[in-house]
Formats: structure tokens, sequence, C-alpha cells
């Protein structure tokens, strides 16, 4: 009798669990998954859900595993991803602004015309990333990883590159207006930044010492 009330028990049990995610909708595990998974529809609509029950700011994504995701044209605003894993994470078009990245783990990660203003990416890691035509103004990538990342295109009005990594990053046609640089921070040809530096070197392909990875003819500081 008493093993026949134990399996009647989970029996009910697992009615009830049933019965609560059809009231209120799958468990914010279960929508974690959905929204790392490679399908962008169920991603997006995992991303709404979790916003809807609250578990987009309180760190309930800071430091979860997103590689590969398709989170392309995602609202991911004011989201707490800090330490967040988004290796190879297809973010293209998505909307970024304010969400704190803080030692996030993006490398490889396609990040195209993503709008990203005043993202916190302090410390994270972009090595590789795609980020070109990025709108990163007032954002924060201070000792951000920068290594090799496409950044041709971007626009970088006021950020904050306070010691951040550049080391063959491109960055033709992208916008320094006001960028805040400090001598820690290590430039695509792998010289440090000083006041005396000509941005465009970098950025410009018709000046007389334009440095880029393809064309390392251009060792001039």
């Amino acid at each position: 009798d008493e093993r026949r009330g134990t399996l009647k028990r989970i029996r009910t049990n697992g009615r009830g669990q049933r019965m609560f995610q059809g009231l209120f909708g799958p468990s914010k595990q279960r929508l974690i998954e959905q929204m790392s998974s490679g399908d962008n529809q169920i991603a997006l609509q995992a991303v709404e859900k979790l916003k809807a029950a609250g578990w987009f700011r309180d760190g309930s994504l800071a430091g979860i595993n997103l590689s590969q995701a398709n989170l392309q044209g995602a609202a991911l605003a004011r989201a707490n991803m800090e330490r967040t894993i988004l290796q190879a994470a297809n973010l293209t078009k998505a909307y970024l602004g304010e969400t704190i990245l803080r030692e996030a783990n993006l490398q490889e990660a396609i990040l195209c015309d993503a709008n990203m203003r005043e993202v916190l990416l302090h410390g994270a890691d972009l090595s590789r990333a795609d980020l070109r035509r990025a709108y990163l103004a007032v954002s924060d990538l201070s000792r951000a990883m920068l290594a090799g990342a496409l950044l041709q295109g971007a626009n970088f009005w006021q950020t904050r590159l306070y010691g951040a990594v550049l080391t063959g990053a491109r960055l033709e046609g992208a916008a320094f207006y006001d960028v805040r640089f400090d001598y820690d921070t290590v430039l695509p040809d792998g010289t440090r930044w000083s006041p005396d530096v000509d941005i465009t070197r970098f950025t410009d392909a018709a000046h007389p010492a334009f440095w880029s990875p393809d064309r390392m003819n251009g060792h001039h500081r």
C-alpha cells in the first residue's frame, strides 16, 4: 500500500508539473535552452518570454552558454549577460543598447549592423568577432580583447577603449569621434596609443601610411 501511494504521488506530481507548465509556460531553464537554439524563431520567442517573466535583468542570463545561438535581430537591450558565452553566436542586427556584457565571451560572434549603443563590454573577449557597421557609440570596451576583429564601418563615437587590444583588427571606414584611449590601448599594428597617433592611418585606405593586416608594408608610427 505504501508503494502504491508513492507511485500515485509521483504520477500526481508529474501531472501537476505538466499542468503548471501549461498554465505558466516553460521553466526558466527550458527557455534558456531555447534561447541557445540555432533556430532563429525559437531563440527570439524564448527571448521575449524570458523578458516577460522578469528573467532578463535579474542575472538569470549571466554566465549561461549561448554558443552558436541564432539571435539575429534579437532585442536584448539592458539584459544582464555578464560573463555569458556567446562564442560564434549570430547577433546580426541585434539591439544591445545598454546591455551588460562585461567579461562575456564573444569570440567569432557575428555582430554586423548591431545597435550596441552604451553597451558594457568591459573585459569582454571579441577576438575575431565580426562587428562591421556596428553602432558602438558611448560604449565601454575598456580592457576588451578585439584582436583580429572585423570593425570596418563601425561607429565609435565617444567609445571608451582604455586598455583595449586591437591587434590585427580591420578598421577601414570606421568612425572615431572623441574616442577615449590610454597608453595601454594596443593599436592594430601592435603599437601602443599615444596622443600623437594618427588613427586615420588605420581607417582611411587612401592614407599614405595606411596599415591593415593584409598590407604589412605599412609599419609607420
